[in-house]
């Protein structure tokens, strides 16, 4: 998740990963959501991460929005 000083690479995992985008690093994020039963693909793994940081922004919380 973005914080205020930091830049994000990218908009949506969905949108990286299906633009072949992500680093190896981050196509690890997504293949350890998968061997910890949280999604069963590469491809859901990215939009439950997508809907994470749609819905759990932390600046929304610390500011109380």
């Amino acid at each position: 998740m973005a914080v205020a000083q930091e830049t994000r690479e990218f908009d949506s995992w969905q949108q990286a990963l299906d633009a072949q985008k992500l680093s190896p690093e981050q196509i690890a994020v997504l293949q350890q959501m998968i061997d910890q039963g949280e999604a069963k693909t590469l491809d859901r793994a990215a939009q439950l991460l997508d809907w994470q940081e749609s819905v759990l922004d932390p600046m929304e919380h610390m500011y109380g929005f």
